[in-house]
């Protein structure tokens, strides 16, 4: 027990690109137990000090794009990963960790993983609300998660997550330490924080 207590903070960076929802997403990583650092650019000694990086993202995909390019953060992003560091990517922050998305053609995105984000057809656009999800995972299994969004991975071979809201798509990719949302686990009530906690910690 006194090993527990003693055990040093897991150190989580949440990246603030000036997209919102950076409030709720601080306020997660807290309440998980994390030593919160809120970066706006990236430093070499961030390989180091930092156990995971978060990454949130609402709006358009090529503002989250050129808020990562102009800030310095895709070489960095790409290097963590290469060193095998945990990386979790919500919403946009999911999305740009693919090649593309339809809604911005000309932006490039992170190329983690394979594919683009296409355009849903959804009973109402955008989906805002709570949807069930379809998972072999424990921790995903049948639990409702908050979503807002128009855009999504229809496919992928990582995807350990899935929902249907008109289109079927994925809910939450991952590989090895990296880590996609399409939904908001710091909007998700009590099974997002323990989906924070497991993913921070």
């Amino acid at each position: 027990m006194n090993a527990e207590l003693n055990k040093p903070k897991t150190q989580v960076g949440v990246i603030d690109l000036n997209s919102g929802n950076l409030l709720s997403m601080q306020t997660a990583i807290t309440a998980a137990g994390c030593e919160l650092h809120t970066l706006q650019q990236p430093r070499a000694s961030l390989l180091k000090q930092l156990d995971v990086l978060v990454m949130p993202g609402q709006g358009r995909f090529a503002y989250v794009m050129n808020q990562i390019d102009r800030h310095g953060w895709r070489d960095f992003l790409l290097e963590w990963v290469r060193n095998g560091k945990r990386l979790v990517g919500v919403c946009v922050g999911m999305q740009v960790l693919f090649e593309g998305s339809d809604e911005d053609p000309e932006a490039v995105g992170l190329g983690l993983f394979q594919g683009r984000c296409q355009r849903l057809s959804h009973p109402k656009t955008p989906m805002v609300g709570w949807a069930q999800l379809d998972s072999y995972k424990l921790t995903l299994k049948d639990q409702f998660a908050y979503f807002v969004n128009s855009f999504a991975i229809k496919a992928c071979p990582f995807a350990t997550a899935k929902v249907t809201y008109g289109d079927a798509f994925c809910a939450s990719v991952q590989r090895g330490n990296l880590y996609g949302f399409q939904f908001h686990p710091e909007k998700s009530g009590f099974f997002g924080r323990g989906l924070m906690q497991h993913v921070c910690q």
